[in-house]
């Protein structure tokens, strides 16, 4: 990382002679507007909820003008940043502001954020706290996530029993929800712990686990709450055949797309998020029946219930913007109550502001919110702590869980090992600070 650090520092510093993504246009009637570069990942219906909000902001004044470049991998953002030919404007993962604020990529937005009178307070601070890194903002959360436990309603019915009120329950019902064919390959499964990804956060924090000891400055994955949390997704494993589980798990198709696997019904429970009633809508068959319900908690600890995790986008001003305070007042206004509520409702995202959150607009235009909103604001999920190494965090838990799975490791083996990966990180971070 300190690498990574001195290598950004000495192009950062050769971009000074590169013309960055800022420039001047000519607008209708001879004014000059500054151009903004916005970069971001998402593509079709979710990129054109976010150009129409661009297009509104465009429209509205004569100083500056928002060239949206969609579709872009972070792996893109980051080798463009540093050459000072890239965006000015950035969207990411949560997972990703403090590690680029580390490494210089980011420009701090705290006096931008005084001079527009921005009021943070009405932002969900465990969102808000992404953005920070070493007491400095590097990012607004622009938007956020959270999980409901999806059902297909049709297999419910066929087993004669209802949605699951805990854990325990959720498991039972998987187990008889099985079906095999002829040859005793898997058909249909009830629930995959590792299917499709999102619960390797969500479940560590039903069980009221944490990820990072900021005190002490010590990654947490040994703790007998986050051991219990992936010994509960390990007992679906141990009530398959592994093996079996594999081969069926390669015949699942791309998951946003008509072959997702709980489209085709080839599992039972999913957890995900609130977009994915869109994705039902757009991929699914009309034939589909389900429902869904708050993540269950384990029967031991009810007043875990409506925990789980917050996943959020950034908004960040790069490092080698040319106006900054342009590229904020653009952040400024996607992320002000109209416009935000707007983009929001088309893409079928949660806004990280309490106003948005609680705008009556917001629920009439998009109604499968309702519910998310609801359990937002019960204030019991929180997002992944803001440290710098937690995609790796993420990709080595990932790969812990993989040896559970397989038998390969003890769920406290795996535990040890991951915190040996990680706390080398963790060490490192202190020491930089």
């Amino acid at each position: 990382m300190k690498k990574l650090t001195k290598a950004v520092s000495v192009v950062t510093a050769l971009a000074t002679v590169v013309t960055a993504g800022s420039m001047a246009v000519m607008a209708e009637g001879g004014e000059d507007k500054t151009t903004i570069t916005f970069w971001h990942s998402w593509s079709g219906s979710e990129a054109d909820a976010l150009q129409a909000v661009v297009d509104d902001y465009n429209g509205s004044q004569n100083e500056i003008y928002v060239e949206v470049l969609s579709s872009q991998t972070e792996d893109k953002m980051l080798t463009a940043i540093p050459s000072g030919a890239g965006p000015d404007l950035v969207y990411t993962a949560d997972t990703t502001c403090s590690k680029w604020a580390q490494a210089g990529m980011l420009s701090e937005i705290d006096e931008y954020i005084a001079q527009t009178g921005m009021d943070v307070s009405n932002i969900y601070e465990s969102e808000y706290a992404l953005g920070t890194y070493g007491g400095v903002q590097y990012g607004i959360p622009f938007t956020m996530d959270s999980y409901m436990l999806f059902y297909n309603a049709d297999v419910l019915t066929e087993l004669g029993v209802e949605p699951p009120t805990t854990l325990e329950e959720m498991a039972e019902i998987s187990q008889k929800a099985v079906l095999t064919d002829a040859d005793g390959d898997y058909t249909r499964l009830g629930y995959v712990p590792d299917y499709p990804w999102i619960d390797r956060v969500e479940m560590p924090y039903l069980f009221g686990a944490d990820f990072y000891d900021f005190e002490n400055d010590e990654v947490t994955c040994k703790t007998d709450a986050f051991v219990n949390a992936i010994t509960y997704k390990a007992s679906f494993y141990d009530n398959y055949d592994r093996e079996k589980v594999e081969k069926f798990k390669s015949g699942f198709g791309a998951y946003a797309s008509s072959d997702n696997a709980f489209f085709q019904g080839k599992v039972v429970f999913a957890i995900e998020g609130e977009w994915f009633e869109n994705f039902i809508n757009e991929f699914a068959s009309d034939d589909l029946n389900w429902g869904s319900v708050s993540v269950p908690v384990t029967e031991s600890q009810p007043e875990l219930a409506g925990s789980g995790r917050l996943q959020g986008g950034m908004l960040s001003v790069t490092a080698t913007s040319q106006n900054p305070e342009a590229a904020f007042d653009v952040i400024n206004y996607l992320t002000s109550d109209d416009a935000y509520v707007k983009f929001c409702a088309a893409k079928g995202s949660l806004p990280t502001t309490y106003s948005a959150l609680k705008s009556e607009t917001l629920i009439s235009e998009a109604p499968q919110l309702e519910k998310f909103v609801a359990s937002v604001l019960e204030g019991k999920a929180k997002a992944f702590p803001a440290v710098p190494f937690s995609a790796e965090y993420s990709d080595y838990q990932g790969l812990a869980e993989e040896a559970v799975y397989s038998g390969d490791k003890t769920v406290e083996e795996a535990m040890a090992d991951l915190y040996d990966e990680l706390q080398p990180l963790a060490d490192e971070w202190k020491e930089s600070r």
